[in-house]
């Protein structure tokens, strides 16, 4: 390639020097460093993790705020959120958003989370019995009870969504969890979208109070666990046959159970951050749980912008 010279009457040729091999082979290099880089810090995030911080959504793993936290704490990774916006629809139905800016050493990323009422993890029910036959019927938006739950599940996206895309260790497979903290698809929770976004099905409702005649209206509340209590004592002193078990959801409101395999979910999951579907009857005690009243419910890392 030559150059003309300017000058009127001269013609001089300028030559330009082709891009050296030498520079090629400089950038190859780089990028192969890149590569061990990336591949080092997928290596020691996950390396930190064990089952419990991971769900199986539809065969693909899935990190849980619980995890997330523990990665950004290995890796010392700052963020500041924004206050969450708030918009309602003219149904009633309304979405929370949080905008968050993460940051590693010199590299920043900006993440969105936002969760919305509409989400059939947070319709709630009540449950009538007519004819012989129990009816469920959804808990109008303006009556239901669970408004935190969807506020907090917009901020556990956010945080989920910011700390996995700042270390690039999205989209996850379970070869990645195997090879790099040996763990199998086979420890980890499985959690599955049931048909028509239904929830699982109750048994038959306790019977109310002293009288033992009227059943009680069994409600449906999305929870996660903040504590678990034993009780073995009745007021008076006394010793109570079977101890009492109460959850206290991160809402602050109590439920109370008499089943050690209620028990067990909550106790394994207390204080991680996993969403549970409580269904319960209000009584003159409080919250009791009905049989089988507590399990686990779909929680997808959301559409779009917020999916890993």
């Amino acid at each position: 390639m030559v150059m003309e010279n300017g000058q009127k009457g001269m013609r001089e040729i300028i030559p330009i020097e082709a891009i050296g091999d030498d520079f090629l082979i400089q950038v190859a290099e780089q990028a192969e460093r890149r590569i061990d880089a990336v591949i080092k810090i997928k290596k020691v995030a996950l390396k930190v993790t064990n089952a419990r911080d991971w769900t199986d959504q539809q065969g693909n793993p899935y990190l849980q705020v619980s995890g997330s936290e523990k990665v950004a704490n290995l890796f010392n990774i700052s963020w500041r959120i924004d206050e969450p916006t708030y918009e309602e629809d003219p149904d009633g139905h309304y979405t929370y958003s949080y905008k968050g800016y993460f940051s590693l050493g010199s590299r920043n990323t900006e993440a969105e989370g936002s969760r919305s009422s509409r989400d059939k993890f947070f319709i709630q029910y009540l449950y009538e019995e007519k004819d012989g036959k129990k009816e469920r019927t959804e808990i109008p938006i303006s009556d239901r009870t669970n408004k935190r739950d969807v506020k907090m599940a917009a901020l556990t996206n956010l945080l989920g969504n910011g700390i996995t895309r700042i270390l690039g260790i999205r989209n996850l497979t379970w070869e990645d969890l195997k090879e790099f903290a040996n763990i199998t698809k086979d420890e980890v929770q499985s959690i599955q979208y049931r048909k028509g976004g239904e929830k699982p099905p109750i048994t038959e409702p306790q019977k109310k109070g002293s009288q033992g005649s009227e059943k009680a209206k069994p409600e449906s509340a999305m929870i996660t666990i903040k504590n678990v209590t034993k009780q073995e004592k009745k007021k008076d002193g006394t010793v109570m046959k079977s101890p009492l078990y109460i959850f206290t959801s991160d809402a602050g409101i109590e439920y109370r159970t008499f089943s050690e395999s209620l028990m067990k979910i909550a106790t394994k999951e207390k204080g991680m951050g996993m969403a549970l579907l409580v269904e319960f009857e209000k009584g003159p005690y409080g919250n009791t749980i009905i049989e089988d009243g507590l399990s686990y419910v779909d929680q997808p890392p959301g559409d779009g912008e917020n999916a890993q």
